[in-house]
């Protein structure tokens, strides 16, 4: 029987190919897996939520009638009018490489001052629609027409800012 130099196979030039391929494969298919994950968006959507109190003169005078409200969400500043009119702005920024697409909206009710046992008296409407990547912050702005609000101006107080993201959200 012939006897074989294990040095002389391990560096034949088919012996490395065969011992590289499971490898190189494998790495690979890592490399695959790990892509596939970072581009896959996150099941659902995120949201981040923030309350805010009513901000106005609370001095009564005589044929005065208030005509807005005005909202402070940390750098985001909104409003509402007698009229059913609100409109908010502010920033959002994005983390990450992968993009998201960020909704603002806002939601109105009537509560205690410090918006505690709030009643909402309106769902959440959103008024801004943008795609962001790149740990990019935007400006989003939007306004909106709710006639039902008329009706209920003088009894709220608070309100609530809302930013939806879908995609990769973090």
């Amino acid at each position: 029987m012939k006897e074989i130099d294990l040095k002389t196979l391990e560096t034949a030039p088919s012996a490395n190919r065969c011992a590289r391929l499971p490898r190189t494969l494998a790495q690979s298919l890592l490399a695959i897996a790990v892509l596939a994950a970072a581009m896959s968006p996150q099941a659902g959507a995120a949201e981040q939520r923030s309350q805010a109190a009513a901000q106005y003169p609370r001095v009564a005078m005589e044929g005065f009638k208030l005509q807005r409200k005005d909202f402070r969400f940390g750098g985001f500043t909104a409003w509402l009018k007698r009229g059913g009119e609100w409109h908010i702005e502010g920033p959002v920024r994005h983390r990450g490489l992968l993009c998201g697409d960020y909704e603002v909206g806002m939601r109105f009710g009537i509560g205690k001052p410090d918006c505690t046992d709030v009643q909402w008296v309106s769902q959440v409407g959103y008024v801004t629609s943008r795609s962001q990547c790149n740990d990019a912050e935007l400006l989003h702005s939007g306004t909106e027409i709710d006639a039902a609000l008329a009706d209920q101006f003088d009894a709220i107080t608070c309100a609530e800012r809302v930013i939806r993201c879908s995609g990769n959200c973090k």
